[in-house]
């Protein structure tokens, strides 16, 4: 047969509206393709135990011989990457790694904040003003001990600012103070880094490994709920930068702090910190009525969403909706061209946003390895379903057809170009916070595709 019109055999059948982006080309899986399903996959897991509980769920095969290497995806640590991609055996096209070669483009605080300034001064040079105001996401950040002296400038410009001092690339809020007297950041550098050196004293000082820190403006008006500041985790899956294609995941969480928010008490952690790991600690130290009444909490997106168009509007909040999403790409095409690209990579980021009273949101950094440790029911609940849609969207069974835009509880937000709704033609497919019906919508995508299991182990 032709091979032009064998490929336009395989292309006939139509498919929902709710699976396919508006405008696309009919899509089906051609007889070639259903013959090359994939029944039995193996796993390797080294990680978080959630991860774990979810592919056993799957009924897939777990190997634990470190020799071997028949798996079709590993669930790694980013200190298990170079072993995995770069291992004694080369991988085959459909093995999967949970990580991106260089990632800490885009999850270092310092290496983030440096790419978006690049990237928005391309923007400029283009006329791309609207794009280009997305890449002031963060707030301005100086990098010690490199920009020590500039950070010194700034501040004795900006007499009273509050200041928050973070390790480049640390994680759960370990290393992290505030401070307004730049008296207190001498102490601390004195303190804490001893031989750092100002920039310009590179030549003349020993050569020895020096800790880089981020110092930003603090963000003083947050937006308050019960009293308390809260941020955001977001949820993104990035399945290619070359091509780029995202996916957005409709549940998260804010994450409230245990104590109501001042700034004059900028010495507490728990007041200005929202990490659920610093909030547990502290909590663990304190009796149960005390617990109940203090404790940080998770509320859902969903939630946040309600909460936020009752008191502001649905055209406010769908606004707020579509800058996030502009945040979240604009971060990743900032790093595109940086990344180096694999067809064995994926990787779930986790974004943290923080709302200030005007409803601005800003970046505060970007997780390679979001914790999926639960710490409630629904939070397990949350994450289970979060990987189990995810390992759905990664298609190792090949099942899908390659041009759906919701899987579960993702929606695709990028194929190379913005992906517009289906169901709101003017609208992008965004639908961060929306009410997750994942399991009517595998449920329609089962019965599609014409298989009685999967897409969704627990679907």
């Amino acid at each position: 047969m032709d091979k032009r019109k064998q490929k336009k055999k395989c292309t006939e059948t139509s498919a929902q509206p709710d699976e396919m982006s508006k405008g696309s080309p009919p899509t089906a899986i051609c007889k070639k393709t259903r013959n090359s399903r994939k029944s039995k996959i193996k796993f390797r897991c080294d990680y978080s135990p959630t991860p774990l509980k979810v592919l056993q769920a799957r009924g897939w095969t777990r190997v634990q011989e470190p020799k071997d290497n028949s798996w079709d995806i590993w669930w790694c640590d980013t200190s298990e990457l170079k072993l995995a991609l770069d291992g004694p055996v080369k991988l085959e096209a459909n093995q999967r790694v949970s990580h991106f070669r260089n990632h800490c483009e885009l999850t270092r605080k310092n290496y983030l904040y440096r790419n978006l300034r690049r990237y928005r001064r391309l923007l400029v040079k283009a006329n791309k003003s609207r794009e280009a105001e997305l890449c002031n996401a963060m707030p301005m950040s100086f990098e010690l001990p490199a920009e020590y002296r500039m950070l010194v400038e700034e501040h004795r410009r900006c007499q009273g600012t509050t200041w928050i001092v973070k390790p480049a690339g640390g994680s759960q809020g370990r290393g992290i103070f505030l401070f307004q007297r730049l008296k207190d950041l001498t102490e601390w550098r004195t303190k804490e880094c001893v031989m750092m050196p100002d920039a310009s004293d590179l030549d003349t000082v020993p050569a020895v490994p020096v800790a880089t820190y981020v110092v930003q403006k603090y963000i003083d008006n947050p937006y308050l709920l019960e009293g308390r500041k809260f941020d955001l985790r977001i949820y993104v899956l990035v399945t290619s930068f070359q091509p780029l294609k995202v996916w957005l995941a409709r549940e998260g969480f804010a994450r409230l702090s245990s104590e109501q928010f001042s700034l004059e008490r900028i010495d507490e952690r728990r007041v200005h910190l929202t990490n659920m790991s610093i909030q547990l600690k502290t909590e663990a130290r304190k009796s149960e009525g005390e617990r109940v009444q203090s404790l940080g909490r998770k509320l859902p997106l969903n939630w946040l969403r309600s909460h936020l168009t009752a008191r502001h509007g649905r055209e406010l909040v769908q606004r707020l909706l579509r800058n996030i999403a502009g945040i979240i790409m604009a971060s990743l095409q900032s790093v595109q061209s940086v990344i180096i690209p694999s067809k064995n990579s994926f990787e779930l980021y986790g974004y943290d946003v923080l709302l200030d009273a005007n409803l601005r949101p800003w970046l505060l950094e970007i997780n390679a390895s979001p914790s999926l440790n639960a710490t409630d029911p629904d939070d397990f609940r949350l994450k289970f379903d979060l990987i189990d849609d995810l390992l759905s969207v990664l298609d190792l069974e090949r099942l899908l057809t390659g041009r759906e835009t919701r899987v579960g509880g993702f929606d695709l937000l990028w194929d190379d170009a913005p992906v517009w709704s289906a169901d709101q033609p003017r609208e992008l497919n965004i639908f961060l916070g929306a009410d997750n019906d994942r399991a009517d919508q595998l449920k329609r995508l089962r019965e599609r595709l014409g298989v009685t299991k999967v897409p969704g182990g627990g679907g």
